[in-house]
């Protein structure tokens, strides 16, 4: 039996937030994490690799998460790995939109609250291991 190390990709363009999100996953025992700083680098790095968790900030300077998730669903479908949608914008339409998409598993705000954010992101791995099993 093999022992999978789940990759988590973090698409976020705010460098102390993404540092943080690194530094609470890997004290969480999560090694394994790729940064994009944008949504076009998002996409490049989506050419090479499939995380199991996918972090997606949705306001970015060059293309909206919005943007990168329409893209993720016509190269990936809907069931290769769960995206969790991480933002500043707390208003109703953003939340509707994400429930509406069958890509996010979750939709939190900034700021995050570590704890929170690892478990959402434990869960989430859970999920997709569950899904291949």
């Amino acid at each position: 039996m093999s022992i999978e190390i789940p990759l988590v990709m973090i698409v976020e363009d705010t460098l102390d937030a993404a540092q943080l999100m690194q530094i609470s996953l890997r004290h969480s025992g999560i090694q394994d994490i790729l940064h994009a700083e944008n949504g076009r680098a998002a996409l490049d790095f989506l050419e090479m690799y499939t995380p199991d968790v996918l972090i997606l900030d949705i306001g970015m300077p060059d293309m909206s998460g919005w943007s990168v998730l329409e893209f993720i669903k016509q190269r990936h479908g809907d069931t290769s790995f769960p995206v969790i949608m991480l933002t500043a914008y707390d208003d109703p339409a953003n939340k509707l939109i994400g429930k509406l998409q069958s890509r996010v598993y979750r939709y939190l705000t900034k700021p995050f609250v570590p704890d929170v954010l690892i478990q959402t992101v434990r869960d989430a791995i859970e999920l997709k291991q569950s899904r291949t099993a």
